[in-house]
């Protein structure tokens, strides 16, 4: 259980759609130490580690555009450490595809359900991210540590575009 998670994903939907009252330069560095924080715990939980990889990931338009430059860094820096994780994006897999295979904006309207699930406090189940017979147990492909990997690493690559070091 990951405390504070629906106050940290109800802050990221609002960074995503446009209308966080608060700082979002603030929270989106906030998640940035969470997730360095997640990444450097031993053993390391694999779900923590998504679950603020994928909140950075549903907020990369707001650091794409709108962030101060050093935030954008921190960012890119993050999600490229944890694409590049070799726990992570190296991990052995039988799919033959991932969600991450497809346009960046493409899922992320399913990461409210992604996270929640990841979180353990949803009413959602894996099927509905993975579709009815679509094998939703640890080995389903939105579960993949290569899915995360692949997120990540679109994210990291999409606020670089963007931003013209």
């Amino acid at each position: 259980m990951i405390d504070d998670a629906r106050d940290a994903m109800d802050d990221w939907e609002s960074i995503y759609q446009g209308y966080f009252l608060g700082e979002p330069d603030e929270t989106v560095l906030q998640c940035v130490q969470r997730l360095d924080g997640s990444r450097a715990v031993r053993p390391r939980d694999p779900e923590t580690t998504a679950f603020y990889t994928l909140g950075l990931v549903w907020t990369y338009a707001h650091t794409s555009c709108d962030a101060d430059s050093g935030v954008a860094r921190q960012v890119v820096a993050a999600l490229s450490a944890a694409a590049s994780d070799p726990g992570v994006g190296q991990a052995a897999c039988h799919h033959e595809s991932h969600p991450c295979d497809d346009d960046l904006d493409t899922h992320l309207e399913s990461f409210e359900v992604w996270l929640s699930l990841l979180a353990g406090e949803s009413d959602y189940t894996w099927e509905d991210l993975d579709g009815p017979g679509a094998g939703t147990g640890p080995g389903s492909s939105w579960r993949c540590p290569r899915n995360v990997a692949g997120f990540a690493q679109s994210a990291a690559d999409e606020i670089g575009r963007h931003r013209h070091w």
